[in-house]
Order: structure tokens, then C-alpha cells, then sequence
């Protein structure tokens, strides 16, 4: 009698015990704990130095090279451990478009930047690049190619406007990819679109966890909560951006699995009319031309202003800053910069400061 009444104890204590975590379970979750990476540690996961990518992009047909992101590269690249050139389209022939740059490939390779270049899906080509097997072969024995000849350290696949029927296509296209990257070493990134308050028409199609297992790293693309033909607001929002970084890191399966994206850009939208993307410097010679004052918003941790027909909201280095707090909270593999060149310069102390890149 006296184990059986020991056991009825210990029975009671651990329905309590058991009690009062399913109480706790109710409140607000905590940041994901950074995960534990001890040599040689049962399940470890192995988290790689901080990365710190720039997105390149030469937007403007017939301008020389050395405009767009070219001096933001050069000036910053101590900053920055990688960039990421606007340079491929997948065609649904199967074969890559190219406006790579000799000149910008040299000076990147100069400046110790490894290179991730974008391959991005030409309009019109998705369904026979995703959905034709034969195509689908193609265009990934031509990425590794190109990775080969080019010496890349690896490639970010950048599919983007992707209906949510292509769903299980991408996700087969990785799980076709990644095998023959990892192949010859090199590192694979797939940009996705967030999912929290995001509508499935723009985000169905990317499968968190099963893109994590085909991929080194999904970058998250956490800007445009508000776009160009959107109401006006911020382009990310602080609450918006911590939701979409909290939820990816729980379904790719740590942080060590994720790049969040930080925008650099601003839009001016008028009325009646698609909302134009402009430069911090565009946004900052406009309220001065105009003459008007540069209002702050700390519930979206977003500047903004008003002037006739036009309200423009953009990044600055305090809303960087808000947003780089985010990410230090959450510790993820890396940041990618959207796009250099439209950036306030001094982001990049604050990145130095708050996520500085690791070698």
C-alpha cells in the first residue's frame, strides 16, 4: 500500500506539472532559441558565418555598367560578404538569358565578394520550365553549367509570380537542382515570398519546409506589404516583418535555414495611378523640392510625406535599424539588401554594428 499511495503522489505532481505547461501554451511565443551547433552534437545544425548579401541590378536599358549598383558594390563591399546579380532567365526552351557583366563579375571577384547570382523565370516560360520534365532537366543541368564556367559559389533561384497550382512543380524543380549543386559544392538559395497576411495567389506556391530540405537557405523576400499598385503604407511593416521572419525559421526548420530580406527602396504613389519605385535619395529631393517635412511612423517604424497628389513611403537608415533589431533577435543565417544602390548610405554602419558579417 504504501508504493501504490508513493505512485498516486507522483501521478498527481506530474498531472499538475502537466497542468500548468498547457496554461503557459497559451501566451505569446518566445523567439526560436538559436540553435545549438556543438561539434559533433546529436542533431546538430551546422550554422554558417553571417552572411551579408547586396542584390545587384543595372535596371536601365543602354546605361553604362557603372551605374545602378555599381558604386554602392565598390563602396560597401566591405560590408557585404556576397552579392547577388540580376543576371538569368530560365526560357521554357530550357536554356538561360544572360546580361551578365565581365566588368562587374571582376570587380566583385576584386573586392572578395562571393557571387550568388539570380536566376529568374522569363514571363510566359514557368509552366514549361516547372511543369515539363525534359525542360524542367534542361534548365537545371544549364544553372550547374553556367555555376561551373563562371566559378560561382553558388545561385539564388528567384521564381517569382508563380500561381499556387505550380506548387508541387517547384518544389520538384529544387528537389531536382539541389542534388547536382551539391554535387560540386555549391550553395543553393531560393527566394520566397512571405506567408503571414500575404495573399495565397502571391505565396501558395512556396512550400516552406519541403523548399528548406532542397535548398541551403530560403530567402525571404520581407518587404512589399504594401506595393505598387497597392493603397499607400509601409514597404515593411515591423509587426508584419517579425511575424513573416518568426514563421519561416519555424517552417524551414531553424535559423540557421534562413536569409531575411531587407529593404532599401520606397514607392510614390499617385493618385489614380501604379506607384513608382524610387531611391531613398529620389524620396529625400523630392520632400526638399517640395517642401515639405518628413513625417515618422513608430507603428510600422516606416518614414513617409504627403505633397498634391503623391504620398511616398520609403527606408531609411531608423526604419533599417528597426528591422536589423528583428533580425538580431531571431539570429538567422544571413540579410539580403534589396537592391544596392537605393539605399541610405548609413544603413551600412548600422549593419556593421548590428549584423555584421562573419568570414
Amino acid at each position: 500500500m504504501r508504493y501504490s499511495k508513493t505512485i498516486t503522489i507522483i501521478v498527481l505532481l506530474l498531472f499538475a506539472v502537466t497542468a500548468l505547461a498547457a496554461a503557459g501554451g497559451c501566451s505569446k511565443k518566445p523567439a526560436p532559441k538559436p540553435l545549438q551547433n556543438t561539434p559533433g552534437a546529436p542533431g546538430a545544425a551546422v550554422k554558417p558565418p553571417r552572411m551579408v548579401i547586396g542584390y545587384y541590378e543595372n535596371p536601365w536599358p543602354g546605361t553604362p555598367e557603372k551605374t545602378g549598383s555599381f558604386p554602392a558594390m565598390k563602396t560597401f563591399a566591405k560590408s557585404m560578404s556576397a552579392v547577388g546579380p540580376f543576371w538569368y532567365k530560365a526560357t521554357s526552351d530550357g536554356t538561360l538569358e544572360t546580361k551578365e557583366s565581365q566588368q562587374v563579375y571582376d570587380t566583385a571577384k576584386g573586392l572578395g565578394l562571393k557571387m550568388y547570382p539570380l536566376i529568374t523565370n522569363k514571363t510566359g516560360s514557368t509552366d514549361a520550365v516547372l511543369g515539363d520534365p525534359a525542360i524542367r532537366t534542361k534548365v537545371t543541368d544549364n544553372i550547374v553549367k553556367i555555376v561551373q564556367e563562371k566559378n560561382y559559389e553558388g545561385i539564388n533561384i528567384d521564381f517569382e509570380l508563380l500561381p499556387p497550382a505550380q506548387r508541387d512543380n517547384l518544389t520538384a524543380f529544387m528537389a531536382e537542382l539541389y542534388p547536382k549543386m551539391k554535387a560540386i559544392n555549391k550553395t543553393v538559395i531560393i527566394s520566397v515570398f512571405p506567408q503571414v497576411e500575404v495573399s495565397e495567389d502571391v505565396s501558395g506556391a512556396y512550400n516552406y519546409p519541403e523548399l528548406a530540405k532542397s535548398s541551403d537557405f530560403l530567402q525571404i523576400m520581407l518587404y512589399d506589404r504594401h506595393w505598387a499598385s497597392s493603397e499607400p503604407g509601409a514597404i515593411a511593416p515591423v509587426d508584419w516583418y517579425e511575424k513573416n521572419l518568426q514563421y519561416a525559421i519555424e517552417k524551414a526548420g531553424g535559423p540557421h535555414k534562413i536569409i531575411a530580406g531587407v529593404s532599401a527602396y520606397g514607392y510614390d504613389w499617385i493618385k489614380g495611378k501604379d506607384a513608382e519605385t524610387i531611391t531613398y535619395a529620389d524620396a529625400i529631393a523630392r520632400a526638399d523640392q517640395k517642401g515639405v517635412k518628413i513625417e515618422y511612423d513608430e507603428a510600422s517604424q516606416a518614414p513617409h510625406f504627403k505633397y498634391a497628389d503623391h504620398e511616398i513611403w520609403f527606408e531609411n537608415d531608423k526604419s533599417t535599424s528597426a528591422k536589423l533589431d528583428i533580425v538580431a533577435k531571431y539570429d538567422p543565417a544571413g540579410i539580403a539588401v534589396w537592391r544596392l544602390g537605393q539605399e541610405q548610405p548609413e544603413i551600412w554602419a548600422i549593419i556593421d554594428k548590428k549584423f555584421p558579417k562573419q568570414q
